[in-house]
């Protein structure tokens, strides 16, 4: 079984909708208060480029964090029931405290972005990176750790950071074409956008579908939009001056896909490949990377690198192409259509083998990278326009 060119252009046009939610919104800074500066994050125990680090429960995915300040105290979690039975009683937390986040302090009335839980246990709260009010922190913990209490939690273990999020327009209502440009002004709002945007933002975003096998160096904390484009003109960069270097890896099938994916590169590795073999990739490859980021002046570059399968493979188990493909209706409240940044970025340039060999033999990437490849494909389909 087979799956024709145009049928895999359709595809991927179809997950682009459903495999990139991400977004922006603008800060409140109180002068009169005493302010957490951004200078004033903590330093991660894991890298930041991991975005499965963290599961939101509602708002918007951020594409790297960084951490402001921690509340509470964590509890002893040994096992995975364990870790998994707090994790429910955190997304229990959450669905408390919802409606009072959505109406009082997230987009587009306050400064909140984003509400879920990361792998250490802390229940997280994410904002648009900005100098953020101790108070506004102090207020929304205190909210928090009353709701936790209730369910006889004390000292709820609570993670505040800065979120990424990229300018988008959000669908409100499909039927009418109602869309509220993310990003921008949300001045002249009608109660009715109001009252859409806050059920949008109580939803729980989609998850583009990716198999981690690391995660190397760290975003930086990007101020606005602004700083995310001249960011990822830079991973541009570095991925034009060293593709002649992954290309080999490429044409022996080893490396699927190589690109920018919005703060950080991404190489897609083979996931047929032995454990032993991806893994000597992923060195060779990431200090191929990080020597020529160094020559450009940048320390710790950000570089995921994930699994990824053919699209023949996939055929040849006999995956429905639609059953992957299958939107729920939560998830279609949350579909989204992003915005070019400008015409000039080279945000979301990917190469694949097919770009590097004309062979008609080459196989297509498949399923565990088409969260990406929506991505990719859609950054390209905006240049085009």
């Amino acid at each position: 079984m087979t799956i024709p060119k145009f049928a895999f252009i359709y595809l991927i046009e179809f997950l682009l909708i459903f495999c990139c939610a991400t977004g922006t919104a603008f800060g409140i800074n109180y002068n009169d208060n005493k302010s957490v500066q951004s200078g004033d994050y903590l330093n991660l125990e894991v890298s930041n480029v991991d975005y499965e680090y963290y599961n939101y429960f509602f708002g918007m995915n951020s594409q790297g964090n960084t951490v402001i300040t921690r509340h509470g105290e964590l509890p002893v979690l040994e096992t995975e029931e364990e870790k998994e039975n707090w994790n429910s009683t955190l997304e229990e937390l959450s669905n408390k405290i919802k409606d009072t986040l959505a109406s009082k302090y997230m987009y587009p009335h306050g400064e909140v972005m984003s509400c879920g839980t990361n792998a250490k246990g802390y229940f997280v709260i994410l904002v648009k990176y900005g100098n953020v009010d101790e108070s506004l922190i102090n207020e929304i913990y205190a909210l928090i750790n009353d709701s936790a209490k209730e369910m006889g939690i004390q000292d709820i273990p609570v993670e505040f950071g800065y979120g990424t999020y990229r300018n988008q327009e959000i669908i409100l209502d499909v039927e009418k074409g109602i869309i509220h440009e993310f990003g921008g002004s949300n001045n002249n709002l009608s109660e009715s956008e109001i009252r859409a945007l806050e059920e949008f933002m109580k939803e729980k975003p989609t998850i583009p579908l990716h198999k981690n096998i690391a995660a190397y160096g760290e975003i930086p904390p990007l101020k606005d939009q602004n700083e995310i484009i001249t960011w990822a003109d830079k991973l541009s960069a570095i991925a034009g001056t060293t593709q002649d270097k992954i290309n080999p890896y490429m044409k022996k099938g080893q490396v699927i896909i190589y690109g920018v994916e919005l703060t950080r590169l991404e190489v897609g590795i083979n996931e047929t490949l032995p454990s032993k073999e991806k893994n000597t990739i992923v060195k060779e490859i990431y200090q191929i990377i990080n020597e020529e980021a160094r020559k450009q002046n940048i320390t710790d570059v950000p570089v995921i690198f994930d699994e990824g399968i053919f699209i023949n493979d996939v055929a040849t188990q006999e995956l429905g192409v639609l059953e992957k493909t299958n939107l729920s209706s939560s998830e279609e409240k949350k579909a989204v259509k992003f915005n070019g940044l400008n015409n000039n970025s080279e945000l979301d340039n990917a190469s694949s083998p097919s770009e590097n060999d004309s062979s008609k033999n080459n196989p297509t990437p498949g399923f565990s990278l088409l969260g990406s490849l929506t991505c990719l494909y859609g950054g390209w389909k905006l240049r085009k326009k």
